[in-house]
């Protein structure tokens, strides 16, 4: 991970247009710049997520992104690029999506571990969010095929690949079997 700094404080604006120049993913760690490093199995995972949620939400409960720059944090100049966030509309200005970054809190935030991921940014980001307020997080580990669900009442819940989410306060009717959202090798022809 590379981290770019500078003598002048980098905004948000300044996190929007290095993206679009370099085409990468950045996230404003503390005023820096710092680099996200995606794995294509991990998008791939956060992107089955994402759809999953999307079909059982939107349009009329809510939304889920992925890789959307959320502002929450009580650290000025700092925004955080979970790989997927989900937002009840019911929290927004007329129940509209932003054009922008998200300027709030998300319903859940959830991080796919990919090969680049040190367990110390991990648990620097999930501490962030709990601290943000973010009242439901997924840690989602591809290795093992797991979903560690850490929920605003301090539960912590460990789910394996035979394992079902339901019943989740803030995902009302959501089902999601955790072995849906692993890719699967297919059988050699």
């Amino acid at each position: 991970m590379s981290v770019l700094t500078s003598p002048i404080p980098i905004t948000p604006a300044d996190v929007e247009r290095a993206s679009e120049r370099d085409g990468k993913h950045y996230e404003l760690v503390d005023g820096e710049l710092k680099e996200k490093v995606v794995g294509t199995k991990a998008s791939l995972i956060a992107s089955l997520i994402c759809a999953r949620l999307l079909a059982a939400f939107y349009p009329r409960i809510g939304f889920a992104v992925a890789e959307a720059m959320i502002y929450c944090f009580k650290k000025p100049n700092h925004g955080r690029k979970p790989d997927v966030v989900y937002v009840r509309l019911e929290r927004l200005n007329d129940r509209s999506v932003p054009e922008g970054d998200l300027h709030l809190v998300p319903d859940l935030a959830v991080e796919v571990l990919s090969p680049g991921n040190s367990g110390i940014e991990v648990e620097e980001k999930l501490g962030e969010y709990q601290e943000a307020g973010v009242p439901l997080i997924w840690i989602v580990n591809p290795g093992p095929r797991t979903i560690r669900v850490y929920r605003s009442n301090a539960t912590v819940q460990l789910f394996h690949a035979d394992d079902v989410i339901e019943n989740e306060p803030l995902l009302p009717g959501f089902v999601l079997k955790i072995s849906d959202v692993f890719p699967e090798v297919p059988p050699a022809a």
